[in-house]
């Protein structure tokens, strides 16, 4: 008879649950004398040690059979998150990159889904960005900053062990001001995420407003004489050339439309190009301002917290189509769905408020999808019952929490 003995260690070295600040170094070697890449990859590697720093979870699993071990894993995921990240210093050794920095941990160990633990991948289509003020992007000519700054976040996002990013800088979520969420308390649903999603098959879908490049000082753009000059550095010194970025990030639900999350991000850096000068927004030239490294880590920020916020929510699939008992659903083995997986089945539906606004509500009907047979992109599995018993039909989804 075959039997198994399973051992399972879980525990969590956290910081208290204030936010620290904490130093941290990484290292990237510099491939083809390219040290804007290198950079970033140090950046990225000091990140990932920061977070360390914070709070881990850490996973043990072993099975047994017939007195042998056949299953011996072990994983270590990070339950913090970075809030703010200052450089501390930058040094070139032997082909190595070496960067020092400071970064604000803040242990986000209360988030049940923040360290992806039924190990599926979520999905997150990032859309292309609205610019509020195409005015404040003249300066250097940054107006592609809409399509370019999602770009840069998907490109940074690839690769990721528990995440798929999906290309949707093709579509506009938003085409004017009062369409955009304030917060996550406006319960606003956004009917084009949905469509987005569903062209996609994602589960969640980012959108971005960016609010303002603007200089801080504008006056001071334009040519000085020598004595006006010399009376404008001694007065703002740095801060004449300071530039800012300030980007607003929403996460919505791909199957209600419904925002999940927001969050708002600012920077400044100082801008010194001559004012004729038509950079663009995210190019190599850009990269080598001061500005530009300041945008540089602040996206390293944003993705660290994607990976956080979006960690935070359920695994959700669409139901594709109905099979008698058989139900077939647009995720598989991509995501980590294996045979013998369970998730719970729920149903859409609407409701209204008192406004009349439309909601889209998942209602629970008590019933488990077991997977029996999991391909790249989609997956199957029987229910107890015919869905058709409790109004399961194509556009349902199921869920793992």
């Amino acid at each position: 008879m075959y039997k198994a003995f399973i051992f399972s260690l879980f525990f969590i070295l956290a910081l208290p649950a204030q936010a620290q600040w904490v130093e941290a170094t990484g290292s990237s070697v510099i491939d083809h004398q390219d040290l804007v890449h290198a950079r970033r990859a140090a950046i990225r590697d000091a990140l990932r040690q920061a977070s360390f720093q914070g709070a881990l979870h850490v996973n043990g699993y072993q099975a047994m059979s017939q007195g042998e071990l056949h299953t011996d894993q072990l994983s270590i995921d990070t339950q913090s998150s970075i809030s703010q990240i200052e450089i501390l210093k930058e040094k070139v050794s032997n082909g190595l990159m070496l960067i020092t920095l400071k970064a604000l941990v803040e242990n986000s160990g209360s988030c049940e889904g923040g360290n992806y633990a039924n190990g599926y991948k979520r999905s997150l289509a990032i859309s292309n960005f609205y610019l509020e003020r195409p005015q404040s992007a003249n300066m250097g000519t940054l107006h592609n900053v809409s399509e370019a700054l999602p770009k840069e976040i998907l490109q940074r996002m690839q690769g990721q062990n528990k995440l798929r990013a999906l290309d949707a800088t093709s579509f506009q979520m938003y085409n004017q001001v009062s369409s955009i969420p304030t917060s996550v308390n406006d319960r606003g649903s956004l009917t084009t995420a949905v469509d987005t999603a569903s062209r996609i098959g994602s589960q969640y879908v980012l959108t971005g407003v960016v609010r303002s490049l603007d200089l801080i000082n504008p006056e001071l753009a334009g040519e000085r004489g020598v004595f006006e000059g010399l009376y404008e550095r001694t007065r703002f010194k740095g801060d004449r050339f300071a530039r800012v970025l300030k980007v607003d990030l929403f996460i919505h639900d791909g199957f209600s439309g419904e925002l999940v999350t927001s969050r708002s991000y600012s920077t400044q850096g100082n801008w010194t190009e001559n004012r004729t000068e038509k950079i663009g927004f995210a190019n190599p030239r850009f990269w080598q301002t001061d500005y530009g490294e300041k945008v540089d880590l602040l996206i390293e920020q944003m993705v660290s917290d994607l990976n956080v916020q979006v960690g935070c929510q359920p695994f959700m699939a669409r139901i594709t189509r109905t099979d008698n008992k058989r139900l077939y659903i647009d995720a598989g083995s991509d995501a980590g769905l294996r045979p013998g997986d369970t998730l719970n089945v729920y149903r859409l539906n609407t409701f209204y408020d008192n406004t009349q606004r439309a909601f889209t509500e998942l209602v629970p009907v008590d019933l488990t999808l077991s997977i029996e047979r999991a391909q790249p992109n989609f997956a199957n599995g029987k229910l107890v019952t015919l869905p058709e018993m409790v109004n399961i039909q194509q556009g349902d989804v199921v869920i793992a929490w």
